[in-house]
């Protein structure tokens, strides 16, 4: 097994892109990556690394390496999970990568009962509000509203949603005017930003056609979960996933606007999504994570 270390090493660092950042993913210090790349030059008799670059930067010979390595690894992985699931326990450490406001509103309230049906899985899981490379970050799971067109990756949906309308009943009552999307642009909206990007909302019209409307909000954020707590505040209306606010919709505390529209805020995606690597052998944790999360939220929607 050494060698496969020394193939992880390798590989690990060039995905990283330094000694320092592939030390930290592998617990080693960088003094012991280095001698474990240099040791593995001396057996195979060539230069990995270009060494007189300040960057990582490969040789042509080390190139060609690294793509059978990471052949190596990912067929050795399969091996090993192949094993592993023969035992029929999932089990081990599962990596989750979650968008903010999805992981805290609909995967957090899974996990207790995740974790009481499977004791020996420890989960590990990453909010933010940006895309991730699966691979690159080491991620088994990445949870997603919108369709994915990533290659090499299997995406499943967990959830058939809309993106709802939503406000505080006080709210309601001061903008009773609201009667049709094209009210929207006049009054306060709550919106979904990233970055620099303009700010509209999709709505179906009457005829079926796309409608786009372009919307100044009173506020906006790359955080959903913060536009919910400002909708239930009584700041303006907000456009999110149903799953979110469905507890809000249920206890009252915010009403759902122009339920004879459907809405987007960029592609009428319509779910949630599981994204996961692609695998001959799908490791047991990935699938127990993926099914009991699909299956708890089918439960909680209902029959259609």
């Amino acid at each position: 097994m050494k060698a496969l270390d020394s193939l992880r090493i390798f590989v690990t660092t060039q995905r990283k892109g330094s000694l320092s950042a592939a030390a930290r993913s592998l617990s080693l210090s960088p003094a012991t990556i280095s001698r474990r790349i240099s040791a593995l030059e001396d057996e195979l008799g060539v230069q990995l690394v270009d060494r007189t670059s300040r960057n990582l930067k490969m040789t042509e010979a080390g190139q060609a390496f690294l793509e059978r390595a990471e052949g190596v690894l990912e067929a050795m992985a399969e091996a090993e999970q192949a094993a592993r699931n023969a035992r029929q326990r999932p089990e081990g450490r599962l990596r989750v990568h979650s968008r903010t406001h999805i992981g805290l509103r609909v995967v957090a309230p899974l996990l207790p009962r995740f974790a009481q049906r499977y004791p020996d899985i420890r989960v590990e899981i990453e909010l933010s509000e940006h895309p991730v490379n699966l691979v690159e970050h080491d991620f088994d799971v990445d949870i997603r509203t919108g369709e994915s067109n990533d290659s090499g990756f299997v995406i499943k949906r967990l959830l058939s949603s809309d993106e709802v309308l939503v406000a505080s009943p006080s709210f309601v009552k001061t903008y009773s005017r609201i009667k049709h999307p094209r009210d929207l642009p006049d009054v306060r909206c709550l919106t979904y930003r990233r970055e620099h990007e303009a700010i509209s909302w999709k709505y179906v019209d009457e005829n079926g056609e796309t409608q786009e409307l372009p919307i100044q909000g009173v506020l906006s954020a790359n955080n959903g979960e913060l536009l919910r707590l400002a909708a239930l505040g009584g700041m303006g209306v907000a456009l999110l996933s149903e799953p979110t606010v469905r507890s809000n919709l249920q206890d009252g505390s915010l009403v759902r606007l122009l339920p004879d529209y459907r809405f987007a805020v960029r592609a009428f995606s319509n779910g949630i999504f599981a994204v996961f690597r692609q695998s001959q052998v799908l490791p047991l944790k990935v699938r127990a994570f993926v099914d009991f999360v699909a299956e708890a939220l089918r439960d909680e929607q209902g029959p259609p």
